[in-house]
């Protein structure tokens, strides 16, 4: 599955937000859980970013791509923002956001950089969006523009930019986006091209190994991307934490409305979401239990009774006839078991010395 890096999924939730729109509402569109996007190395299905951008269509308008763009303060973008300001030419920039584009988008988008005598052209290839294409391309093309900018001041101003789509009844939003009016739509394809000019293509004082070490975090962050986990993940993580709180204990258990509460939806949306996931709300808690059973089992030497107390069980009684039923092991046979096996593994073994 093609996904995008959560730093862009940040910038376009807020910018839901500041259009307006409920947060908690945008989060469930988009079937995002927000907590997990401030793991920088979370990487979101492409899918979901789609549906914010078709809300934030739907809500906003043609405009809101460089709405998005507007909220993409440089550094947003993590790392990738400081390759343009660590290179010593405006081609080189380019090349090395193209480079790295993956640490921030999905992988089938791509900038393409192409010299040509006095012009430097920079492509944008995205997926097909379906009716959200024109925001994203904007905003994919604004955001392109602002960092160069920031880098290169004057420089950078585009001598011409490109878009696949058709004009927009007015698009004046743009003209101040990227700082012209030399703005072309229903072209083969979106770009940005450079008047190169002597002060773009001389060496600029910087720090090679600054770009160095920047390029190797941008690898970094690359390599060790990981997939924001699916809903049905979520809802176990929550309910391992749910199990945790201290209204939980002596008996009482983690509450299904007390749940989805937490995950802001209602008891039925949950219960149907479990079903479509071919699970249901006694199954997902009996295999928590289970699990947390066993850990305190291995791990510790407390009583049955304060088990049943920690997991929610009313009497040992009642946590054996569960535990004998997920397992076919009564609880201290389980205790008993993984105890042998434990001093098997830890038993030291004779060295022979060597002849």
């Amino acid at each position: 599955m093609n996904t995008v890096s959560g730093h862009v999924v940040r910038i376009v939730l807020d910018a839901a937000v500041r259009s307006g729109i409920d947060a908690g509402e945008a989060a469930r569109i988009g079937n995002i859980d927000r907590k997990l996007l401030g793991d920088d190395r979370i990487r979101v299905p492409s899918e979901s970013q789609y549906r914010l951008w078709t809300l934030m269509h739907h809500v906003i308008g043609d405009d809101a791509g460089v709405r998005a763009a507007d909220m993409a303060d440089h550094g947003r973008l993590h790392i990738w923002d400081y390759l343009f300001s660590s290179a010593p030419s405006l081609a080189e920039g380019f090349h090395d956001a193209s480079r790295f584009s993956t640490a921030i988008c999905d992988p089938a988008a791509r900038l393409e950089v192409v010299e040509e005598g006095s012009t430097l052209t920079v492509g944008y290839r995205g997926t097909t969006y379906g009716e959200t294409r024109s925001i994203i391309n904007e905003f994919a093309v604004t955001v392109a523009v602002r960092r160069a900018l920031n880098a290169f001041g004057d420089a950078a101003v585009p001598m011409r930019v490109d878009f696949a789509h058709p004009a927009p009844r007015h698009h004046r939003y743009l003209e101040d986006a990227l700082n012209t009016k030399a703005i072309h739509f229903d072209q083969p394809a979106d770009g940005i091209s450079y008047r190169i000019t002597e002060h773009q293509t001389g060496r600029r004082a910087h720090d090679p190994h600054l770009r160095w070490i920047l390029h190797g975090a941008a690898q970094q962050a690359i390599d060790n991307a990981r997939s924001m986990p699916g809903w049905i993940e979520s809802f176990r993580a929550e309910l391992r934490r749910e199990t945790g709180r201290t209204d939980c204990h002596r008996g009482r258990g983690p509450q299904l409305a007390a749940l989805a509460a937490r995950m802001q939806i209602s008891d039925r949306t949950l219960q149907r979401r479990l079903a479509a996931a071919g699970t249901s709300w006694s199954a997902e808690l009996a295999a928590i239990r289970c699990e947390q059973v066993s850990f305190l089992l291995r791990s510790t030497t407390l009583t049955m009774r304060a088990i049943a107390l920690r997991t929610g069980y009313s009497d040992a009684r009642a946590l054996s006839r569960a535990f004998t039923g997920w397992t076919r092991l009564s609880p201290d046979a389980y205790r008993r078991a993984h105890r042998f096996r434990d001093r098997a593994s830890t038993r030291v073994r004779p060295v022979h010395p060597t002849r």
